[in-house]
């Protein structure tokens, strides 16, 4: 028996910005669905995670959910797709996946077993982030007579840095099985001897794993790495029990860069940006490329909060093919100076020595009192009531008729 699986599509997701939500659909209707009916499979698994349009947020009905549904529903009827399953991921809501099932698009399988011939699958719905609840249900889950006995779920199994169902458990439970298949981690790995994480058929938080473009820019060195497609959907035969990945080409190119900065300025930032954006013009085209740009490194003192600009990449790239502009295409955690940090949530800062003389004509003192509270803003140490009190206690503010 020939099994074809789906891992994570997130349809609809507005994750990526801008035009994103409707690329992906079409994407997956245009190819995917075509390449998955060439394998002619008998079942269709659906691996959680299938549509996103509110990326993750907790409504139980989102705007626009119903037409979304119908969406993917007409698009597996006009491919003629039957024995079409769902699990449940953490970012499906149940009240769609019901409706979808209703309307005769893919059958909503929820904690429990379905056979097909001599197999069983047992749809092991996600409990993300719920570790605990899925170590005690995982254990407890029945078992059936069946040649084959494979288990589907949507869990932590191998996230690097992230808390996951301990090794043990998963030995434990996998005994039990001829074989586990994962998705939720986007990214392909065989995380044990009959466990397999399998890899998203489209992006969604984009990471080098599965990046076609690697650019690693460090000083004056310059690193650029072309990847293999690692984005498609699998195909299982019964009678092997090896996964095997089906790469599909999504018709866009997805891009990671990495600049490394020692004690920049926001200038020298800008201008690596521009140089950047010029580098990726060359080599994609700006209306069907996916980036994303983490920096890291220091910054030097003084240009604590700046405006790095998202200059020519944001120009290029989002006025393009995202239609529009996104916070999401710069990374900034990783970099830092003087103490202070740079928000992601909002990029668009003058310097605290910009500010200060911006504000002196008006606000005599005010550099006396950044001084003052110097400890509690630049070094990342102060909450709300400590600034407040700070504030109310000053000697400086005092002296000030107005502000």
């Amino acid at each position: 028996m020939k099994v074809c699986l789906v891992a994570d599509p997130h349809l609809f997701s507005t994750e990526i910005g801008g035009n994103w939500s409707e690329e992906s659909f079409i994407i997956f209707k245009d190819r995917i669905l075509p390449r998955i009916r060439e394998e002619k499979p008998d079942i269709l698994v659906f691996l959680g995670d299938v549509l996103d349009p509110r990326s993750g947020r907790t409504d139980p009905r989102w705007p626009r959910g119903d037409e979304v549904s119908l969406r993917f529903v007409k698009a597996l009827k006009k491919m003629g797709m039957r024995n079409v399953y769902i699990l449940r991921g953490n970012h499906d809501y149940p009240e769609a996946l019901r409706n979808i099932s209703e309307m005769g698009g893919a059958s909503l399988v929820d904690d429990d077993w379905i056979r097909e011939g001599d197999t069983g699958f047992y749809f092991f719905s996600s409990r993300y982030p719920d570790l605990k609840k899925a170590v005690k249900d995982l254990r407890a889950i029945p078992q059936i007579n069946v040649k084959n006995k494979i288990l589907l779920m949507h869990e932590n199994l191998s996230v690097r840095g992230a808390e996951n169902i301990p090794p043990e458990v998963m030995e434990e439970v996998s005994s039990k099985f001829h074989l586990v298949l994962n998705g939720h981690e986007h990214i392909a790995r065989r995380v044990y001897d009959n466990v397999w994480s399998l890899s998203s058929v489209l992006p969604w938080r984009v990471g080098s794993e599965i990046s076609h473009i690697e650019i690693i820019w460090e000083g004056e060195k310059l690193e650029k790495r072309e990847n293999e497609n690692k984005m498609g959907f699998w195909v299982l035969d019964t009678d092997k029990l090896i996964p095997v990945l089906i790469p599909v080409d999504p018709g866009i190119k997805i891009v990671i860069a990495r600049l490394y900065f020692s004690g920049a300025s926001a200038l020298m930032i800008k201008e690596r940006l521009k140089e950047l954006s010029q580098i990726l013009n060359k080599e994609t085209n700006p209306k069907r490329t996916i980036v994303r740009v983490y920096l890291k490194g220091t910054l030097r003192e003084g240009d604590e909060r700046i405006d790095v600009g998202f200059s020519e990449i944001e120009a290029k790239f989002y006025a393009n093919f995202y239609e529009g502009k996104s916070k999401n295409i710069l990374r900034l955690e990783g970099l830092r100076g003087g103490g202070a940090y740079l928000s992601r949530e909002d990029l668009r800062y003058i310097s605290v020595e910009d500010a200060l003389k911006q504000l002196e004509p008006e606000i005599p003192g005010v550099r006396s009192f950044y001084e003052e509270v110097y400890d509690l803003i630049e070094k990342r140490t102060f909450d709300g009531d400590a600034l407040l009190e700070r504030i109310k206690s000053s000697k400086i503010l005092e002296n000030i008729d107005e502000i």
